[in-house]
């Protein structure tokens, strides 16, 4: 599986979505994402969930449970993703 590197998506001179991949951790605890703000907007928080061998890889949205708890931190309320890695999408508040 190649890597491909985090970057912002760019129309136009603007900033329409920022990414970051990050590991995660239990549930209710910070999460910590560069450069999200409390006035951001979470688009797409992706849980990839793989087993010991990286053979199988489970995939699926967390968004529902996810919020920006303060400036730089996400939080998912009730799912463990500890050993996994999330992929989180926001659309910062000035663009």
């Amino acid at each position: 599986m190649k890597y491909i590197r985090p970057r912002n998506l760019v129309t136009a001179g603007s900033t329409v979505l920022k990414s970051a991949v990050v590991a995660g951790t239990t549930s209710a605890t910070n999460i910590a994402i560069t450069g999200i703000l409390t006035s951001d907007v979470l688009a797409a928080v992706v849980r990839l969930n793989r087993d010991a061998t990286a053979a199988n890889i489970d995939i699926s949205s967390v968004l529902s449970e996810a919020s920006i708890t303060s400036n730089g931190n996400i939080q998912l309320s009730t799912t463990n993703t500890t050993g996994d890695s999330l992929l989180v999408m926001w659309q910062p508040s000035t663009v």
